[in-house]
């Protein structure tokens, strides 16, 4: 995959294929916008185009993590095309997930470094920040950058990204650090400050079903979910996760039990799966209301009200199972459903 194959974010590309063009890379820049829209998936992207060595070698030659470029490399390609070739040595090793000189910091990096429960790292902590910020003073082994994609960035607590400041602050040459938030403000301004920001924005409809019916899905399915989606793809395949779940759930009090009963045992997730139901309805309460003629006092706009006040109760500290289940409850009083 390359820049190319990148569905929307037209001008934060550009933007960054100038930056590899003009040799004028940033020691940091903050990815910022919306989850699921494909801001880590540009990350490394751009980690690999700013170490491409340019024509392609042969699968072979790709296999060794030391293998040596061919003596004909050239240099990345310039201009406002820059990409990567993802055929030379240096591509072949991250689209394997083993090149060298790129880590990926995220939840699945700190569980293994913690020996702890992925799905429990709500947070990133300063023991994470410690131990990949040791090979910032090391030598690349392979590439000329060495490149740290750190994921879910809005997740480093105070003391983590306080952590971090040291080396944005004085960053060796050749050393990038590219910082992925959904939440750009839940990093401390000091952060913010050294950091080149891009921001990418919500997918269309178009695109979200474009990027799901290439990954094999159901144009039909795809269309369904792009309209759910909000922009998100990480929303449609959450959706689709729930929709496939209850799939054949019983109607009435019953059914609405057995879906409440059903939500994860954890907490945290438990609560994020009971906020995606209650947007599901919110888009099927919508749809619903927007089908039927205007009326000064319509039934639906109230249920839609009621709908996203009980979408902040989520955000409170409310059962968010009897926050459910009420939503469910009144939804079905007007036959609408997940």
């Amino acid at each position: 995959m390359s820049f190319q194959d990148i569905i929307g974010h037209k001008n934060a590309i550009k933007r960054l294929r100038a930056l590899i063009a003009g040799e004028r890379v940033p020691p940091a820049l903050l990815f910022h916008g919306p989850e699921g829209v494909g801001k880590f998936l540009a990350a490394s992207e751009f980690a690999k185009a700013i170490n491409c060595t340019g024509p392609a070698v042969s699968e072979d030659a790709a296999d060794g993590l030391f293998s040596e470029p061919p003596p004909a490399a050239q240099p990345a390609p310039e201009g406002p095309s820059a990409d990567a070739c993802g055929a030379c040595v240096s591509c072949s090793q991250a689209d394997k997930g083993v090149h060298p000189d790129l880590r990926v910091i995220d939840s699945r990096f700190q569980g293994l470094l913690l020996d702890e429960d992925e799905q429990k790292q709500r947070t990133l902590r300063i023991d994470t920040v410690r131990e990949f910020t040791r090979y910032v003073y090391q030598k690349a082994i392979l590439s000329k950058w060495k490149v740290f994609i750190v994921n879910d960035a809005h997740t480093l607590n105070n003391q983590s990204q306080n952590a971090m400041l040291k080396v944005l602050e004085e960053p060796p040459p050749f050393n990038l650090f590219i910082l992925v938030a959904a939440k750009k403000n839940l990093l401390i301004p000091t952060i913010l400050s050294r950091s080149c920001a891009v921001e990418f924005s919500r997918l269309s409809q178009e695109e979200v079903s474009g990027v799901l019916t290439r990954g094999g899905m159901d144009p039909e399915e795809a269309r369904t979910l792009g309209g759910l989606s909000g922009g998100s793809v990480r929303k449609a395949m959450d959706i689709k996760k729930v929709r496939d779940r209850i799939a054949g759930a019983a109607a009435g009090p019953r059914g609405v039990f057995r879906l409440v009963s059903g939500l994860p045992r954890e907490p945290y997730l438990a609560r994020e799966e009971a906020k995606l139901m209650l947007d599901m309805l919110l888009v099927s309460a919508r749809k619903e209301w927007l089908s039927r003629p205007p009326l000064p006092s319509s039934p639906h706009a109230a249920l839609i009200r009621k709908l996203l006040e009980y979408r902040r109760y989520l955000n409170q500290n409310v059962s968010h199972g009897l926050v459910l289940e009420a939503a469910l409850l009144e939804c079905g009083k007007m036959s609408i459903t997940l």
